[in-house]
């Protein structure tokens, strides 16, 4: 339980700490009205109804995949606010979605590592 909460504070710490760096975003809660993009925010507004309703692996690969073929700034942001959403779930809705904690830490590792980022989440994700 406690190593659960701790990967959650560190995917809580990650996105706020590359929001602020990337988009000079200081806030506790991102939304997706933080996207000025209207097509960006409807997608991520749709992500996280996804998340909400079913499978959070399945979401969170379509997401990866999206930015595989599509690394804009604006899905960068989508991506992040999507594992801000997440971190402040707790245990059981995420395992009533198929997914857990550690999960998520290798979801927002390989988001890092789209836009070469790999330092920053072995920053925050050093037990790799």
């Amino acid at each position: 339980m406690f190593e659960q909460d701790y990967i959650m504070r560190l995917i809580k710490d990650a996105v706020r700490m590359a929001m602020k760096l990337i988009f000079h975003i200081e806030t506790e809660n991102f939304s997706p009205y933080l996207i000025e993009n209207p097509e960006t925010r409807e997608y991520t507004e749709t992500l996280l109804r996804k998340s909400d309703s079913g499978s959070i692996q399945e979401t969170q690969q379509k997401l990866l995949t999206e930015i595989k073929q599509n690394p804009t700034l604006n899905n960068l942001l989508s991506g992040l606010i999507f594992y801000s959403y997440l971190s402040d779930k707790d245990e059981n809705y995420l395992s009533e979605r198929d997914s857990s904690p550690e999960e998520l830490k290798n979801g927002i590792k390989q988001l890092m590592s789209a836009y070469g980022m790999d330092a920053f989440a072995e920053h925050f994700f050093f037990d790799d």
